[in-house]
């Protein structure tokens, strides 16, 4: 595309000022201030369900915090022990479902040991009607103190929707108390370049009627990703993996985004026009990213593509509430159904009674997107790593990730962890922990490949949100 140089850095328009600049750093060969402009920096922020289902999720995130940290750092090409700030919100519910808070806020510090002091504080417990205060975590987070020139990301965890979905038994079921609504929060994020993953933990967030489609629809919104995990066991792979792709991601937006935006902002050509000829050109010079793939357990199905665009274009909870449409059967892949059933018989092998097997459901056929052809193929993939267990033996602890000394070889691009789970009693977490030791197999890839075309969307959506006047 003529306007948009790819081999020129063009400057960004910076997001509204809103963080605190931090005093900046002296370049030791020069000795002159180093500009945050030109600093690769990172301000994370973790928003933890703290709910009495949790309890796995916590204990892992509390005992792998500093080597997720060290592989970020090292593996992001950070060189300053200050250009990466960690943030943690911690959140139950409203009262009366809950009485003991709604949210606890950490604010950012480069001190991880800090970090892993905070979450040792947290304990899952409470929650009573389902739906929890997601939409108050993320509140405390749009609010955090981000720093103008970094790159922003949120990871959320959790397994409930917030409240006002339309989920039956919600307690506040007009939305959350505090008047926020997570639709606009969520477009707030984007204006101000923040990034919100999800980790969603299954199977019992798709127990709820929209929750994954709510959850496609604000990670979307940001041009993050919703990544379905149904253990702790993988969660630190799953954040530091998110966490480099999306500094790639930030990489291309810093160096394109303002060309990119005039044209859907200031010509009004259409996203996927822009993000098709974008990949084109990324393609032509060569560029690779980093990319986390988690293997899909999600059935397809027409009402919860309906879903998601409704909750994507709606200005708010209450006006997407009256359009959305059941989801008939399971969420789950029919592949997914069967591992699991698979797993639970044997694990009640010694049993004269076998679990009935799921009901078999047709699979949808493969939906071509209108999209798909038109983008030129990627080449083939290098898989960097390759997590092909998700679960563990009955006998092993679905407690805590054990991630390797080195969990990337900087050296060579290649990922090291380990999928392993030690074998012990649970930890000291409530008792109605959810998380099963029969948890189906699945396969998570952090490659490093050649940009896709849907990484190529998402710096296009990215870069006419960063650059929207509002």
């Amino acid at each position: 595309m003529d306007d948009m140089d790819m081999n020129e850095g063009s400057p960004m328009a910076q997001p509204q000022a809103f963080g605190h600049q931090a005093t900046p750093l002296y370049d030791p060969h020069t000795g002159l201030p180093v500009l945050e402009s030109d600093r690769k920096m990172l301000d994370l922020v973790f928003v933890q369900d703290c709910t009495g289902s949790q309890g796995s999720y916590i204990a892992s995130a509390t005992k792998n915090i500093e080597e997720i940290c060290e592989t970020i750092f090292a593996s992001g090409k950070l060189e300053h022990k200050e250009d990466l700030r960690v943030g943690l919100i911690a959140f139950r519910d409203h009262p009366p479902q809950d009485h003991t808070y709604i949210t606890r806020k950490f604010d950012f510090t480069s001190d991880i040991r800090q970090v892993h002091d905070s979450l040792k504080t947290l304990y899952a417990s409470g929650g009573g009607d389902g739906p929890e205060a997601v939409t108050a975590g993320l509140w405390e987070a749009l609010n955090m103190n981000w720093r103008d020139g970094a790159s922003k990301m949120i990871v959320l965890i959790a397994d409930a929707p917030p409240h006002g979905i339309g989920e039956y038994g919600d307690g506040f079921d007009e939305g959350s108390p505090d008047g926020h609504d997570p639709l606009q929060i969520a477009r707030h994020m984007a204006q101000r370049g923040i990034t919100l993953f999800f980790v969603a933990c299954e199977p019992a967030l798709s127990g709820y009627a929209y929750a994954t489609d709510f959850y496609q629809a604000i990670t979307g919104i940001t041009s993050g990703l919703m990544l379905p995990l149904t253990t702790a066991n993988l969660l630190s792979h799953a954040i530091i993996g998110s966490v480099l792709e999306n500094l790639d991601m930030d990489r291309l937006i810093r160096e394109v985004g303002q060309a990119v935006a005039h044209r859907i902002l200031g010509q009004n050509e259409s996203v996927d026009d822009v993000a098709r000829e974008l990949h084109e050109k990324l393609l032509l010079r060569n560029e690779s990213t980093k990319k986390l793939v988690v293997e899909n357990i999600y059935r397809e199905s027409d009402e919860a593509k309906h879903n998601v665009e409704v909750f994507t274009q709606a200005p708010t909870l209450a006006e997407a509430r009256p359009l959305l449409k059941k989801v008939k059967g399971t969420r789950f892949t029919e592949k997914y159904l069967q591992v699991r059933y698979n797993l639970a018989r044997s694990s009640y092998s010694y049993s004269p009674y076998a679990p009935a097997i799921p009901p078999r459901i047709p699979e949808s056929p493969p939906r071509t997107s209108p999209l798909s052809s038109s983008p030129p193929v990627s080449p083939s993939r290098k898989v960097v790593t390759d997590f092909a267990t998700f679960g563990a033996p009955a006998s092993a602890s679905v407690f805590g990730t054990a991630v390797a000394s080195s969990p990337f070889s900087l050296a060579g691009g290649k990922a090291a962890f380990g999928g392993i789970r030690n074998s012990g009693a649970k930890s000291g977490f409530e008792e109605d922990d959810d998380d099963d030791t029969a948890s189906a197999p699945q396969r998570i890839e952090f490659r490093d490949d050649a940009i896709t075309f849907d990484q190529a969307r998402r710096i296009t959506m990215q870069s006419a949100w960063r650059n929207a006047r509002v």
